[in-house]
């Protein structure tokens, strides 16, 4: 006899089902019922214990069975994380998920995981210490998520970026604790991985960092320093599409020093190292050492052949300066023109300072030019200053392919201009020769022949064909012309 075709028994299996909803109904409704009104003291106390959130809750508080049971508070004010009262921001909606067993009054009242919507954090740099710190307490191990929500790091009243949130997790469970940020960092995708092994008292720290429209990865590791609180040092890995980076560093107040570098890629080969001052603006000193300079990889890189890479790249973002020396030992190339070379640059509220760039000349003499990028009138020019040093008149004629009846004694040539980043288009202000009885310069006329001489064969408006060899060689037999 089958007992599930008894009579009564549906009834009674209806009846048991029916009474197991209708308790966990009523357990789940007890939250219903607590006073949340005149215990939110405790109830921000609890907050702060549990995720180390300091937060103000003016408003009216929410219990919601569906689709789990948890607490909705709506636009709360964002204290610190620490016990101040500093407001740092506000946020539309939080959301408190409660676990199912700490649901039976208002003291035993436990949060799994906090999620807050539509936030803005702001964050003065001279707080980002209590921020670190709350990263790493091992006491905040529930997860906490930033969803739609934005992060400013200011100084003082000067905004120095702002990351727009698509999703971030803070967690710390056993011994790491791990935090993930989606968003957006000057306005370019960024994900951000962050955990901290809690394995002693000096943990350490793992730092990935991807910007995935631009195909370029970090990662970081960070050691305290047991006997410096102020002091860490690691590694970092920096790649990029066919490009790889690495180096050790050392962080002291606000300071960081790369040494033992090494920067391999299809362009060149190297080593970087120098110093930067990562607060309140960036600012560096560094040094570029590059064995060996890949120019013809250069010439057919997407860089180049992208028209406005270099309008695109200069002016440099105002918060950014410094210094850096670049030294270029070797130079290969089937034109045998330009074998080695040395750069001082300076980046200087949105001006790129070129102090001096010299180029050898390979048997020939050299190439000194000085001068500043800069946006003027919507246009981004490099306004230079060129001195070029001939020293053997007989390689050059021969090299390129000078008539001999066109050949004359050679002499240090002066020239100034500018040059439209964008269109690639010159302008010539000023030639001229310098021998022992004083400066020959070019007229009026002469200038503006050659000057749309050379606009002629680099009518293509691109980098790429600038540096052709081909087309060096026209202009130099124009001139001669």
């Amino acid at each position: 006899m089958n007992i599930l075709n008894q009579p009564g028994f549906k009834s009674f299996f209806t009846y048991v089902l029916g009474f197991i909803f209708l308790t966990l109904f009523i357990y789940l409704g007890i939250p219903f019922f607590f006073d949340y009104e005149n215990n939110k003291s405790d109830l921000e106390k609890k907050i702060f214990e549990t995720f180390g959130l300091n937060l103000d809750l003016t408003n009216e508080v929410k219990y919601n069975i569906f689709p789990s049971p948890r607490l909705n508070l709506k636009n709360v004010e964002i204290l610190n994380f620490s016990e101040s009262s500093n407001n740092i921001g506000s946020v539309e909606k939080v959301i408190l998920k409660i676990p199912f067993k700490k649901l039976v009054n208002f003291q035993m009242l436990d949060f799994d995981s906090a999620e807050l919507i539509n936030a803005v954090i702001n964050i003065e740099n001279s707080e980002i210490n209590n921020f670190k710190n709350y990263l790493d307490n091992k006491v905040h191990e529930k997860s906490i998520q930033l969803i739609k929500s934005k992060i400013n790091l200011s100084n003082k009243e000067n905004l120095l970026f702002s990351a727009n949130i698509k999703k971030l997790r803070i967690s710390g469970k056993g011994l790491f604790s791990k935090l993930v940020l989606k968003g957006k960092i000057f306005d370019t995708k960024i994900k951000i991985n962050y955990q901290n092994k809690k394995f002693n008292e000096n943990p350490a720290k793992n730092v990935a960092i991807n910007f995935p429209e631009i195909g370029l990865n970090l990662k970081l590791s960070i050691n305290p320093d047991k006997k410096n609180n102020e002091t860490t040092h690691g590694n970092a890995r920096v790649f990029f599409p066919n490009n790889q980076m690495y180096f050790d560093y050392i962080l002291n107040n606000k300071i960081l020093s790369i040494s033992s570098s090494r920067l391999i890629n299809n362009y060149f080969k190297g080593q970087l190292f120098g110093d930067l001052f990562l607060f309140p603006f960036l600012i560096f000193d560094l040094n570029l050492d590059i064995n060996l300079l890949k120019f013809k990889n250069i010439l057919n890189s997407k860089f180049i052949k992208n028209n406005k890479f270099l309008g695109k790249l200069i002016p440099i973002n105002k918060k950014i300066n410094g210094k850096i020396n670049v030294k270029i030992n070797k130079i290969p190339s089937s034109s045998n023109i330009i074998n080695s070379g040395s750069a001082n640059l300076e980046f200087k509220n949105t001006v790129l300072v070129v102090k001096k760039i010299k180029l050898n000349i390979n048997n020939i003499g050299n190439i000194n030019l000085m001068g500043k990028i800069l946006q003027q009138k919507k246009k981004k020019l490099f306004i230079f200053n060129a001195k070029i040093n001939l020293d053997n008149s007989e390689i050059f004629y021969s090299r390129f392919l000078i008539p001999k009846k066109s050949r004359i004694d050679l002499v240090p040539i002066n020239f100034h201009g500018k040059i439209d980043l964008e269109s690639y288009k010159i302008n010539l202000d000023k030639l001229y020769f310098e021998n022992e009885s004083g400066q020959k310069e070019l007229d009026e006329e002469e200038l503006f022949f050659l000057q749309e001489r050379i606009n002629e064969i680099f009518s293509q408006n691109s980098l790429n064909n600038i540096l052709k060899y081909q087309n060096l060689r026209k202009i130099i037999q124009s001139f001669f012309n």
